[in-house]
Parts: structure tokens; sequence; C-alpha cells
């Protein structure tokens, strides 16, 4: 990765009107990732953009710099960096004749398609906030509290608090590392992983009345119906998949969420070493080896029996 961060601090030299981005529906790796950039790159002396074209989740609204996302991609940008993202094609570009190219890509998911020019990915580290960590330290920029505060965020957030098989030992000393430079892992963890609103909650039930379980897999659906009768804002699943993937004697946890326009949005979770991924390849998706997700184009009898004949394959 050496020669990958020295090529990032030779673009770097003169790189213009910087834009940040992520994935479409992002996590709190893909915030923290956009906004420890913006911020420790601003600090640094540069100009830059956080683009992200979907909403974000109340939630992180705690986090340093969250006012200066835009949902509007700037027309002027010289310089593209994307993060936590494995493919282009989930970057909420403009569409046009010409999309903007991408000159950057930092991730850490092993379905990566390394689309930009250049490609600072690493499959083993357990955020892609590590590898900005990482990235930062090398290039001598700045971590204060804020920055601190946001790349422990995505730590906490894509490991589900500490709790994935691909949390290391130097995971915690960098953990303990950030909280040293200020970040408050209290109010990370109970504002992004523990803080749920009641339209949530009401959301869950819907799911929980109709959960199932067979040969090792949970699974249950969430349609559009149950947001609107909850008063839910969002189109994901309020993170309800996490606790389907606590229930004993289950491997995978499995949950599909209605889209508008015909789709449906499926998750997965893994433990005892399956690896999900492969399973969401199949449907167009990706993700890491215990976390994955695809979108699928059909309707949500169709689509869940077709991802279960999928699932059960990897579990028997």
């Amino acid at each position: 990765m050496r020669s990958e961060v020295e090529r990032f601090r030779n673009l770097l030299i003169a790189p213009g009107k910087v834009v940040i981005l992520s994935h479409t529906r992002p996590d709190g790796d893909a915030i923290a990732s956009l906004l420890s950039l913006c911020v420790s790159l601003d600090l640094a002396g540069y100009s830059v953009t956080g683009f992200l074209p979907d909403s974000v989740p109340k939630r992180y609204a705690f986090l340093p710099g969250f006012d200066r996302l835009s949902p509007q991609f700037p027309q002027d940008a010289e310089f593209i960096i994307a993060v936590d993202c494995a493919d282009a094609s989930r970057l909420g570009l403009p569409v046009n004749a010409q999309p903007p190219k991408v000159d950057v890509n930092i991730d850490h998911h092993s379905s990566n398609s390394f689309f930009a020019s250049l490609n600072i990915v690493d499959p083993k580290a357990p955020s892609t906030t590590f590898v900005i960590y990482e990235l930062l330290t090398t290039l001598g920029f700045p971590i204060d509290a804020a920055v601190a505060t946001l790349l422990l965020t995505g730590l906490v957030t894509d490991t589900i608090g500490f709790r994935t098989e691909n949390v290391t030992p130097e995971a915690l000393r960098l953990a303990a590392k950030l909280q040293e430079l200020g970040a408050p892992l209290a109010l990370i963890q109970r504002s992004a992983l523990n803080a749920k609103a009641f339209a949530a909650v009401r959301y869950w039930g819907y799911g929980l009345n109709r959960v199932s379980q067979k040969d090792g897999v949970v699974w249950t659906s969430l349609l559009l119906e149950d947001r609107e009768k909850s008063g839910y804002s969002g189109l994901d699943d309020a993170d309800l998949v996490n606790l389907l993937s606590a229930i004993d004697d289950s491997h995978i946890a499995v949950i599909l969420v209605e889209q508008p326009g015909g789709k449906v949005k499926v998750s997965w979770r893994s433990s005892s070493g399956i690896n999900v991924s492969k399973v969401a390849e199949q449907f167009g998706g990706g993700g890491h080896d215990a976390a994955a997700g695809a979108m699928i184009e059909g309707d949500m009898d169709k689509v869940t029996r077709a991802v279960l004949d999928a699932t059960f394959t990897v579990v028997r």
C-alpha cells in the first residue's frame, strides 16, 4: 500500500476543487469516512466538498462536519475521491454523456472493482476509516478530536460495536488511540448504534411478525406498506438485520426490504466463517464475508424464493 499512498501524496500537490463522495444509502462507515477526509483535508488547507445524493439518517447529526454534506454534485469538481464504495455504479454520480471520472478509490470491501485511477483498498481492514487513519498518518495530515470522532464512528459502526470477526488487536488499539485524541466512544455507541426512533421500532414489529427460521437461516421481510403504517421514513431495515443475526441456532440472517419501483433490497449477515458476499454477488451485489447486500428487481415473493434458495446452499 506504500506505493499507492505515495501516488496519492503526489496527486494532492495541486488537486484543485476536491469532491469526496460515497455510496448511495450510506451507512455509518461511509458517512464517517467521507467526513473524516473532508475535515482533515480542510484543516490541511484544501478546498473540499462532501457529496451524498441520499439523505443521511438523523442519528448521525452529532458527527463533526455533518452540516457540510451536500446533495448537489459540484459542477466545478476537479478531483474526485470515493470512499467505502465497492463499485462506481453505487456512487450516485450525475448521469450525462461523460460522467466524472473517479481519481481515488479508498475502501475495504473484498468485492471492490478497482474503478478509479488510483485504488487504495485493504480488504483486511475492519472499516474504511481504518484505512483512512493509516493514510492520514502516513501523509502527516491533521487528526484532531473531530477527525478522531469520525474515524472511530466508522470503526464502531462497521464492526457493530467491535462484535465482528475482523476485529483485531490492532483495531482495538486504534480505538483506544482515537479515544485519547478526544473521540467520545460512549456517545458514538449510543447515537450511531443504539438510538432508535419510535417509528423504527414500530417498523421492526411488522418484520418480527413475519420472522422465520430453518436449517440455520433466519429471515424476514419489510413491505412498503409497513413503512407507511409505522411512519418510518427510510428505505432500509432500520438495522433489524443486526437483531436477527443474534438469534440462537442461526448461522445466517437475511432481511428483504421492498423498495419503490419493483425492487427488493436484501441484506445478509453471517457467523461461523460463512461467506455471504458470494451469495450477494449472484444477485449483482457484494460486501464483506460476514455482511453483504444486493438490490434485486422483482416482486417480494419471487425475490424471497430466489434469495433463500441461494442462501440455503451455503449452510448445507
